[in-house]
């Protein structure tokens, strides 16, 4: 995984299930065979997709429909229908990849916590804000960056409203 740079996947729902979905390969799994982290959506039909192994549904407009397709991302170009045997072959070079996995995650984070920060500017959000940054060092595993990402983009809205209002209680409290 060289690059942070993500490239965007525009995704709408299967004709055949109605579904759409980007989900990482992260490693091995002993019931599915391989670990599979669903991405979150960064705006609604909209993945960031960045260097790594992914399975992809859904179809986008102009190319073949992803059914449950294997690809992988390197250097920002996807290559795709990869065979699962292909993909499995790959889990040790996946699985040392977990490194870079939470570092773009720790990145993916920073940048919602600077879209909070633009939004509320004000000395008490961006101490808040680095304190949180702060703890994204003890997290251990990508998944745990997953998950409060996931939350983050889900609740983005939720906080910047929170802020607003805790800063304009600050101020009239002066």
């Amino acid at each position: 995984m060289s690059t942070l740079k993500p490239q965007y996947l525009q995704l709408q729902p299967s004709a055949t299930d109605e579904k759409r979905w980007v989900a990482e390969i992260t490693g091995d799994d002993p019931t599915f065979i391989l670990s599979r982290e669903f991405q979150p959506e960064i705006e609604p039909g909209v993945w960031a997709m960045y260097d790594g192994w992914y399975q992809i549904h859904g179809q986008t407009p102009g190319i073949t429909p992803f059914q449950k397709e294997y690809v992988r991302v390197l250097d920002g170009k996807m290559t795709r229908r990869l065979d699962f045997r292909f993909v499995k072959e790959h889990v040790p070079q996946i699985k040392a990849a977990e490194p870079e996995r939470k570092e773009r995650l720790k990145h993916q984070i920073i940048s919602v916590f600077n879209e909070i920060k633009a939004e509320v500017p004000h000395e008490l959000v961006d101490e808040a804000i680095m304190q949180q940054q702060e703890d994204l060092d003890m997290v251990e595993t990508s998944q745990e960056l997953l998950g409060g990402l996931k939350v983050l983009l889900k609740q983005k809205d939720r906080i910047i409203k929170r802020y607003k209002e805790a800063v304009e209680n600050f101020r009239d409290e002066w």
